[in-house]
């Protein structure tokens, strides 16, 4: 299997940005996602991480609001006008209804996710085209800000438990400590093997192979 090095080489810039941005609401105590708008060259206009957990008065405007996800303050950078059809909304997770509405409301050509959203009811399918490591780490930087502002026997994490065996175990054998290093990649970097056997799983799991 490809080592993390391999793999960061190999991402888009968007999905390795998405996570970097949720590892930064993961650090500032809220909810780890985090999305990117590129343009069809593939360079980045926008991003935006959850800031509805973050205190009140920050630079985003809708901090501290109950709209301030990811992909709303994304699209809160942009100006009015801004011709969004040849764009691209990629988000560390799939985008919930609200998020979904504005994206189609402003006219964004096309949305990709990371990993399927541990708070949907139905939890939902893998994303095709992405790697499932990187599908596990999303859900284990999601899963793991949830557990830390809500507990470990939270209701969430309880159902992530039936829905997302592999990353809670992962969850009780890497900790969230190595996660609190400053940088995404030194966050990854000592679980990386135990992530790679989780993605095993989690693809034998879901029918897709080892």
């Amino acid at each position: 299997m490809p080592d993390l090095d391999a793999m960061w080489r190999q991402a888009d810039a968007a999905l390795l940005r998405c996570l970097e941005l949720a590892h930064r609401s993961f650090l500032a105590g809220g909810l780890p996602v985090g999305a990117v708008i590129v343009a069809g060259g593939g360079e980045r206009v926008s991003e935006g991480r959850n800031r509805a957990y973050d205190p009140a008065g920050g630079a985003d405007r809708l901090q501290r609001t109950p709209i301030a996800h990811a992909e709303m303050n994304a699209l809160a950078g942009i100006e009015t006008g801004t011709e969004l059809a040849g764009m691209t909304l990629w988000s560390s997770h799939r985008p919930c209804a609200m998020c979904a509405a504005a994206r189609e409301f402003t006219g964004v050509g096309a949305v990709i996710f990371i990993a399927p959203d541990p708070s949907d009811d139905d939890g939902g399918e893998d994303p095709d085209g992405i790697e499932t490591e990187w599908v596990i780490a999303a859900n284990l930087l999601f899963l793991s800000g949830v557990a830390a502002y809500s507990g470990s026997s939270s209701p969430m994490i309880a159902r992530a438990g039936q829905r997302e065996p592999e990353i809670t175990n992962l969850m009780r054998i890497a900790g969230d400590t190595a996660l609190r290093q400053p940088a995404l990649r030194d966050a990854l970097a000592p679980a990386w093997p135990d992530i790679q056997a989780a993605a095993r799983e989690r693809r034998s799991r879901r029918g897709r192979g080892a």
